[in-house]
């Protein structure tokens, strides 16, 4: 078993390359550090470190562990840190998961509620894609998490499909089809647009729209998150093909959005553990994102599941 002090010489190691600045880091002398290295390395039963021109270099085998070490050590200060909020009287903590374009559009909203509700709650809002809320969420890790995600995905664990998407074109408001009230998919896919990943739920949804038609699947420009989609049509790069959320980013920043087409699949959905009861804050933010996916999307809530 590793212990906690040797998780940390293995990381502040691999974060400063040298036992002297690793151990300084972390409160240890550099014979205290070195004799520790060489015990692991004992016990493992493989080199964690070569010593190259003078300076210590990860092993393959050693570098195959920095993730979990990196992993453990966080779990471990999550863990500590519960603990003193619980001594100092904190005790309302809520880890939320949101997907890049949520976490731009809807959240922060709808956290601001939770807070005028819940002044001292504590709320750590972590990143990922949906499928890695899901597991978040499987875990718990997370207390709610907002996707944009698959029916299939979702029904992995409790959620609430907070509304239906659509795809949308985006451009300037100097584009020459900006005073178009409406565009086509044919159209915008002839000008080559700028595309969500295919690695994303939106994206595979847009280019099996396009392959649907029997159109060429050609974007000028593929990107991971719809934020950037936007930016790049910002500058005039070209017409950015994304779904609702992107678009309500969109118009926020001054540019025009025009919808392309309705999506059965991804929805927009709020999901958490199947297996725990939901904490009160954690019911507030969900009838806030709700609120916000009626107001900011114009859609009624969908079905609860789980």
């Amino acid at each position: 078993m590793i212990s906690r002090r040797e998780l940390l010489l293995l990381r502040a190691m691999y974060r400063y390359g040298t036992v002297t600045a690793a151990s300084a880091s972390i409160n240890m002398t550099q014979p205290a550090a070195s004799a520790l290295l060489r015990d692991m390395e004992t016990r493992l039963g493989f080199a964690l470190f070569s010593r190259e021109h003078r300076r210590l270099q990860l092993s393959s085998q050693g570098r195959a562990l920095i993730p979990e070490v990196i992993n453990a050590l966080a779990g471990i200060e999550a863990v500590d840190k519960l603990a003193v909020d619980i001594r100092q009287g904190a005790l309302a903590r809520l880890a939320v998961g949101a997907v890049a374009i949520a976490a731009t559009s809807l959240l922060p909203a709808a956290l601001a509620g939770v807070r005028q509700v819940h002044p001292s709650v504590s709320v750590t809002v972590r990143a990922g894609t949906a499928l890695e809320i899901i597991e978040m969420a499987v875990d718990h890790r997370i207390d709610l998490g907002i996707i944009v995600g698959s029916p299939v995905d979702i029904d992995r664990v409790s959620s609430l499909r907070l509304a239906p998407l659509s795809l949308y074109a985006v451009l300037r408001a100097d584009h020459p089809w900006a005073k178009r009230r409406t565009l086509t998919l044919e159209a915008v896919v002839e000008a080559g647009p700028i595309v969500l990943g295919t690695a994303l739920p939106a994206g595979r949804a847009t280019r099996q729209a396009v392959e649907a038609r029997g159109l060429a699947y050609r974007p000028t420009l593929e990107v991971a998150q719809s934020s950037t989609a936007c930016a790049l049509a910002a500058q005039g790069l070209g017409v950015a093909i994304v779904e609702s959320l992107g678009a309500h980013y969109a118009r926020a920043q001054g540019l025009v959005a025009r919808r392309l087409l309705a999506m059965e699949d991804p929805v927009l959905a709020a999901v958490w553990p199947r297996d725990r009861a939901m904490s009160t804050p954690a019911q507030r933010l969900l009838a806030g994102l709700a609120e916000q996916a009626r107001t900011c999307l114009g859609s009624r809530t969908l079905r609860r599941a789980g």
